[in-house]
């Protein structure tokens, strides 16, 4: 048998040695075209995608009070009232009166205090999370009715606890100076609206 010039020989083995990696390359892109690397490709682009985008409304997820001025400050009123008077007062009304003092008495200094009125808008933004977000649920709605909602009317009725108890003293409702005394409850918001038109505009109702 005749050898094989040492040439040839490399040639030999360097053949072999592209065809194996040529082998372990096809079982790569066999591999991967298994992954559905396009979908994946895909998938991240829009994941990508949501991180960069600039959200589409600049309003904060919570309303923090101490912070707006005059004009956001009514902008905040008009809102909640809405839902004060169209939602809540509506739907759940003995929540309604227990919470913000009208169970004994048909007047109610509420939006004097502050305390309540933060009560009030996290009730009115976990009803949203509950009723209207894009990922509301039964479950949601479950808990907003079984514990958001008594929880908050149980803040409210201590809120108010000491402006009862000056109630069924004097016939006030705890603030020296109030004039809720002894009128209804279109009164009080009567003297609300007259309260957001002031922040409105700067101007002190006569």
């Amino acid at each position: 048998m005749i050898d094989q010039p040492k040439e040839t020989k490399a040639v030999w083995e360097r053949t072999r040695e592209l065809g194996r990696q040529l082998d372990e390359v096809n079982g790569r892109l066999e591999t991967l075209e298994g992954q559905n690397l396009a979908d994946r490709i895909q998938e991240l682009s829009l994941i990508v995608k949501k991180l960069t985008d600039k959200p589409k409304s600049d309003a904060p997820a919570v309303w923090n009070w101490s912070t707006f001025n005059p004009q956001q400050q009514a902008n905040a009123w008009d809102v909640l009232m809405q839902w004060v008077e169209g939602t809540f007062r509506v739907r759940w009304p003995r929540s309604y009166k227990e919470m913000l003092g009208y169970t004994e008495r048909n007047s109610s200094c509420w939006w004097q205090h502050p305390d309540m009125v933060e009560s009030l808008t996290s009730l009115m933004w976990s009803h949203h999370w509950a009723f209207l977000d894009k990922e509301a649920s039964p479950l949601r709605v479950a808990e907003w009715l079984g514990r958001w909602l008594p929880d908050a009317v149980r803040q409210g009725k201590f809120i108010l606890e000491e402006c009862k108890n000056d109630f069924s003293r004097d016939g006030g409702n705890g603030h020296k100076h109030d004039p809720f005394e002894n009128k209804k409850i279109s009164d009080d918001h009567r003297q609300l609206g007259q309260y957001l038109h002031m922040l409105r505009t700067g101007e002190v109702p006569s």
